[in-house]
């Protein structure tokens, strides 16, 4: 709830740095995390975000919980007259970043 309350109230750069500020709590586990989420991304807000924009906003909050250091990238794909924007969530921890096309050139990264 709190991406969700936020997500539209705050201009990104402060968002990401509120999301991060989330007190660590040791029983998160990113993993278990990575998991609840995709299971039930469609039921989460923000409602009116796409999907790795919302799964990078929500990780990057559960995630700073667990105690790991996530970056938020956005990105764009395709021509200069249909271009496709993507999120992707980044961490120095193996086995924990979301999915980036090849073709994406980074445009953001917080």
């Amino acid at each position: 709830m709190r991406v969700g309350f936020h997500e539209r109230r705050r201009s990104l750069p402060d968002l990401v740095r509120l999301l991060r500020s989330t007190p660590r709590d040791p029983a998160c586990d990113p993993i278990l995390s990575l998991a609840a989420l995709e299971r039930l991304l469609p039921l989460l807000p923000p409602y009116g975000a796409g999907r790795c924009v919302k799964r990078s906003l929500l990780l990057l909050d559960l995630w700073s919980r667990a105690g790991v250091a996530p970056s938020l990238h956005l990105g764009l794909r395709g021509t200069a007259n249909d271009r496709i924007g993507h999120a992707w969530i980044t961490t120095r921890e193996p086995g924990l970043e979301t999915y980036r096309p090849p073709d994406v050139v980074e445009a953001f990264r917080a």
